[in-house]
């Protein structure tokens, strides 16, 4: 990283958070198969890893709905309660052998703890298996911190998730960014008072140009430069 650039983020900001799938991690092929797998225990096709990438972003429960309703199976809180726990257990059976790290990923971070930067993670996945996948990416440490689905009793698009995340590691919101690939990060992103930054390649119907971020990346490498450029503007 350019040493102004360095300079710029440091003085400007003390906490990077991160969404999780689509923004550090492309997870969507072991989430396709646990999601399968509760399907074709009831008797249903397969999803996609397409299918999942659209259906993930407001937690498991959203998801197993979505992938239910694709075969046209309209679920009660109560059935969709317990297909979730079938998910979840299918999932955290496994979450890492098909998962992996965006390029650039392990870089950046590397390079915002060198700044001293706190950096965590604020995902709508449960926090166990995200904690399995950042530790077994090795990109935790640096990162320290993960609020899951189940952390906190709110989630994104909820503000108060970003708020609690940023309380709990001893985060400034007034020095805060938010990194992630959905409305969901930009709304809770904005509801929290922070700047967000989202990436193009994510999991979200609507393309990232059209959330109301304030900056997009087309490459993870471009994220120093991107919080640069939020640093200078100000």
């Amino acid at each position: 990283m350019q040493t102004d650039a360095a300079k710029l983020i440091a003085a400007r900001f003390d906490t990077v958070l991160y969404d999780l799938d689509g923004t550090l991690i492309d997870s969507a092929k072991d989430m396709q198969l646990a999601v399968s797998n509760v399907l074709a225990d009831h008797g249903l096709p397969p999803v996609t890893e397409d299918d999942v990438r659209i259906f993930m972003g407001q937690g498991s429960k959203v998801t197993m709905g979505k992938a239910f309703a694709k075969h046209g199976k309209s679920l009660d809180d109560e059935a969709l309660t317990a297909v979730t726990r079938e998910f979840v257990r299918y999932y955290e059976a496994d979450p890492i052998s098909h998962t992996t790290a965006f390029a650039g990923v392990a870089e950046v971070v590397a390079s915002f703890a060198g700044l001293g930067l706190k950096q965590g993670v604020c995902t709508n996945k449960f926090e166990k298996p995200s904690r399995m996948i950042l530790e077994h990416l090795k990109l935790m440490p640096p990162i320290s911190d993960v609020a899951g689905a189940d952390s906190f009793p709110v989630r994104k698009p909820d503000p108060r998730h970003i708020l609690m995340l940023l309380e709990r590691m001893g985060g400034d919101p007034k020095r805060a960014v938010m990194i992630g690939d959905s409305t969901h990060d930009a709304e809770a992103a904005r509801g929290a008072g922070i700047p967000a930054v989202l990436v193009s390649w994510g999991y979200t119907a609507k393309p990232a140009s059209e959330l109301g971020a304030d900056a997009v990346i087309d490459r993870f490498d471009a994220l120093p430069e991107a919080l640069a450029r939020l640093a200078s503007a100000r």
